[in-house]
């Protein structure tokens, strides 16, 4: 089955099966990245924050190296994304119950109320120690300057997967693929392994896989919901 790549300008032209194979699909996943999230008002990897290139963010060199550094940037990132709010991609999402994987680490389809959820990188509202495995909230982030464990006093790490580390749960991730319908792709290229052979699992098993990649916001709820979003 050949996959159907959306934009404003086809988006009259495929709706129609799209959403017919939605009607006929029992299950049906999406895996989303940064482009879902930029609706909400959150920075891509090419942006800098704090004079600091984003992507250094997912270094683990950085956090070595630099825990100071590293951390001014992560309470940086972490007061903008408190405020960032779901978008109607995140709720048309959660509306239609879709199975979500995500790259991301804003938990923003956390909050729209997705509940069958793959956060591949973690989440950024999570610190942990990788020495004693204890898990804590943001709060130690605000009252020092680099925060270490309450328990073994080593700097903790943050709760998301840097690079060059395991990514989470993708079993799973290749477990919901494999079985899927629809696979909707929202937001990402998937140019990185070992995420970039979801499509083709799909594929193999006979599935639907639809690209969004511009303006997901406006179309992603007209094509799981029928709801019309405005561009403005």
């Amino acid at each position: 089955m050949q996959d159907i790549h959306v934009s404003p300008d086809n988006v009259k032209e495929v709706e129609p099966h799209i959403r017919g194979a939605l009607r006929r699909a029992r299950f049906s996943v999406a895996v989303t990245g940064a482009g879902i999230s930029c609706a909400s008002g959150l920075p891509l990897l090419r942006e800098r924050v704090e004079g600091v290139p984003l992507n250094e963010f997912f270094r683990a060199e950085l956090w070595r190296a630099r825990p100071d550094v590293y951390y001014r940037l992560y309470r940086r990132l972490l007061s903008e994304w408190r405020r960032a709010r779901p978008n109607a991609a995140h709720d048309a999402l959660a509306r239609r119950g879709v199975w979500v994987i995500t790259q991301n680490i804003d938990g923003l389809h956390r909050d729209a109320g997705t509940h069958h959820l793959i956060e591949l990188h973690g989440n950024l509202r999570e610190l942990r120690c990788i020495t004693c495995g204890h898990v804590y909230g943001t709060d130690l982030v605000w009252r020092f300057p680099v925060p270490r464990c309450p328990r073994c006093h080593q700097v903790l790490h943050p709760g998301i997967s840097l690079e060059g580390e395991e990514i989470r749960h993708y079993s799973l991730a290749v477990d919901w693929v494999g079985r899927c319908e629809v696979l909707y792709v929202v937001g990402t290229s998937l140019q990185k392994d070992p995420v970039r052979r979801l499509p083709e699992l799909a594929r193999r098993r006979g599935a639907l896989v639809v690209w969004l990649n511009d303006e997901a916001e406006r179309l992603l709820p007209r094509l799981l919901t029928g709801a019309t979003v405005s561009s403005g």
